[in-house]
């Protein structure tokens, strides 16, 4: 136990006088990251909407199990139609017709949905806050105003929840989460880096 002590006291003994590596190495290397961070990585940001499947509906009983299961099993065609090349170019249209230039494709574009949810949530990942509340709103819309058309229906059963909101935060990257990481491991390298270079000294 002795022994162990002193190796800490020892290694840490050898830090402290080339303290300066130490200090300098880590603000440089996060000093870096953070520009990287935020100068030189493209942020991605994301814009959200909900959109409810329901079931044909009677009044002799509104909500039954087998509505409910019926439009479980619409869930994965509906969300094949959200992102089908005819919903996209749609919407596409619609933001030129408002003035809007703004490309984007399938990969820009996310549904899914909890497990036995009626609920899709429909995810848009760009490079631009603004456009991506946009494009999530345009999609929505094309999406509600052609489905019923698409699937025969006598009666829309989706209902657009919610509009897609601008979020200033990106979710790609996270500067504060990247400069902590890249802080941890250059004090990890460069206390290693102090004792490297005395063990060198030493052994010459």
């Amino acid at each position: 136990m002795n022994e162990q002590k002193l190796s800490f006291s020892g290694f840490f003994s050898i830090v402290l006088k080339r303290l300066w590596i130490v200090i300098i190495f880590t603000i440089g290397a996060v000093a870096a990251s953070g520009y990287i961070s935020y100068q030189v990585i493209e942020p991605t940001y994301e814009s959200k909407v909900d959109i409810v499947v329901a079931g044909k509906q009677t009044t002799e009983s509104p909500i039954l199990t087998s509505h409910i299961d019926d439009s479980l099993k619409l869930i994965s065609t509906y969300q094949d139609i959200m992102i089908s090349p005819y919903i996209l170019k749609d919407a596409q249209n619609r933001l030129q017709k408002d003035g809007h230039t703004i490309s984007f494709d399938e990969k820009d574009v996310t549904v899914s949905n909890t497990q036995d949810s009626q609920v899709i949530e429909l995810r848009v990942e760009y490079s631009n806050a603004t456009e991506a509340a946009l494009i999530a709103n345009a999609i929505a819309t094309s999406f509600d105003q052609k489905v019923q058309h698409i699937m025969s229906l006598d009666e829309k059963n989706s209902k657009v929840l919610n509009k897609g909101t601008v979020n200033q935060d990106p979710i790609f990257p996270q500067p504060m989460l990247i400069m902590g990481i890249t802080l941890v491991l250059a004090l990890i390298f460069s206390m290693w880096l102090t004792f490297a270079i005395h063990r060198l000294k030493e052994q010459k």
